[in-house]
């Protein structure tokens, strides 16, 4: 059974979230995410965009936030998404679509109910290809921080 924890709200598979795979990687990706963000390496954690807690990073996400005052779960259920004149979620999903990966698709599975199918497709998806271990969409680097080995930019 696949984790609904990482179902993000956004469209993203929080698996596949640089914050989420630090916290849970632990080791050297955390350390150089904490030094990016310039914090300590307790302050980046996750449990996924369904689990937050308050020592959540997510709980600063703009996307999170925006939804919480909005009393909703999805970016889909929001009128300004509907009406493509959402501007945060605009520069989200460029940003994704850049790297091969389209929110927007993903929310659409999502509000069709194929979330079970979709979490199993995209943790199989974000894996290294040597030595099948999870990893981010964004700071690898062209590099799995697992084995060393080269990876794909993209994980189409």
């Amino acid at each position: 059974m696949a984790n609904k924890n990482l179902v993000g709200r956004c469209g993203l598979y929080c698996g596949a979230c640089g914050i989420y795979r630090a916290y849970k990687d632990n080791g050297e990706f955390l350390k150089k995410l904490a030094e990016g963000f310039k914090c300590s390496p307790e302050k980046v954690r996750c449990e996924g965009c369904m689990a937050l807690t308050p020592e959540c990073w997510g709980n600063g996400c703009k996307i999170v936030q925006c939804l919480q005052s909005k009393d909703l779960e999805f970016c889909y259920q929001c009128s300004e998404y509907v009406k493509d004149s959402c501007e945060k979620f605009r520069k989200l999903a460029q940003r994704y679509a850049k790297i091969g990966v389209d929110v927007r698709v993903n929310l659409e599975r999502i509000r069709k109910g194929e979330t079970e199918e979709w979490l199993r497709e995209s943790e199989k998806k974000y894996r290294c290809h040597s030595c099948g271990k999870p990893l981010p969409v964004y700071g690898t680097e062209g590099k799995c921080y697992h084995c060393g080995k080269d990876v794909p930019e993209r994980f189409i």
